[in-house]
């Protein structure tokens, strides 16, 4: 084994000491997805659902950090407000983030058609909504950090 490889392992080892030091729980991949303790994440196209047991606890998660921070609790057995503002910041950003997706779209067909008034309009959203989106997600992911 090279020297790089053992160093590797030793940074591998070390990361999931400290992971399991602080409570985490960890995941391994199955046929449907991620199974960390009795949860798992399935994803969906650009979604993640997190599933216990077999039973849907949280639809349409959005950012990695949040389905892994959820599926840690509930296989800790933690549950309460806490996972639900983390879940309802996620579904906050995932709103931003699809509205100025939608914006810019309509922004280009403005720029396309020759409306100045609706372009600078369409863009104007798009900023506002790509601004709640960014912010958003630093709560969630400031929130989920572990």
């Amino acid at each position: 084994m090279s020297e790089i490889s053992k160093r590797f392992e030793q940074i591998v080892t070390s990361t999931q000491k400290k992971l399991l030091d602080r409570g985490a729980v960890m995941p391994e991949r199955t046929e449907r997805g991620i199974r960390v303790g009795c949860a798992e994440i399935v994803p969906e196209g650009p979604y993640k659902h997190i599933e216990v047991d077999g039973v849907r606890k949280y639809s349409d998660v959005s950012l990695n950090k949040v389905a892994i921070r959820i599926a840690n609790e509930l296989a800790l057995h933690h549950s309460g407000p806490n996972l639900d503002t983390l879940y309802k910041l996620d579904q906050e950003y995932n709103r931003h983030f699809v509205d100025s997706a939608f914006f810019l779209e309509r922004f280009h067909r403005a720029r396309n058609a020759g409306d100045d008034f609706r372009e600078e309009l369409m863009w104007t959203r798009y900023t506002v909504a790509k601004a709640k989106a960014k912010a958003a997600k630093e709560r969630a992911e400031q929130m989920a950090a572990i």
